[in-house]
């Protein structure tokens, strides 16, 4: 697994169709209810309209009240990229990740080696309220050449 970061991006506001969760990462490992969530939206992805390719988004909002710890409960969007919002499909939700400045880091590796690039993450940028990934093909993420793109704020 190799992670590096590839440089600071400006991104556009990215408008997003898919599921929203509350949960602590520890439940959201426990009870593998993320991957659950993935592979239905992957099912029913033929009901979002205006879908922009077949990349899937994870949005991560920690809470800004209270210190973030893994038993701590956040809010988890994952979603399709759309170039407009339509109708919303039935158990899903609509959000829009602002315009910024965003520090890219690429994971390159298996999604359960991830914890690594996050403790790289964590300790060289400290606290940050959000954190998006950007996974190009959900069907190949325990794979060893699976890329994932990371975008934190940069502050």
């Amino acid at each position: 697994m190799n992670t590096y970061q590839v440089d600071t991006v400006e991104r556009e506001e990215i408008k997003l169709v898919g599921f929203s969760l509350m949960e602590s990462l520890n439940n959201l490992i426990k009870s593998k209810i993320g991957g659950t969530l993935r592979e239905e939206l992957d099912k029913r992805k033929s009901e979002i309209q205006n879908r922009l390719g077949s990349g899937m988004y994870l949005v991560q909002i920690y809470p800004h009240e209270v210190r973030w710890t893994p038993n701590v409960p956040y809010q988890h969007v994952i979603a399709y990229e759309v170039e407009s919002f339509g109708e919303i499909p039935n158990g899903m939700i609509y959000y829009t990740l602002p315009a910024g400045r965003f520090i890219k880091i690429v994971h390159q590796g298996a999604e359960s080696q991830l914890g690594s690039t996050y403790d790289y993450i964590n300790s060289t940028y400290g606290v940050r309220p959000i954190d998006i990934e950007y996974w190009n093909d959900i069907h190949k993420l325990e794979r060893e050449d699976a890329q994932i793109d990371i975008y934190i704020p940069a502050i």
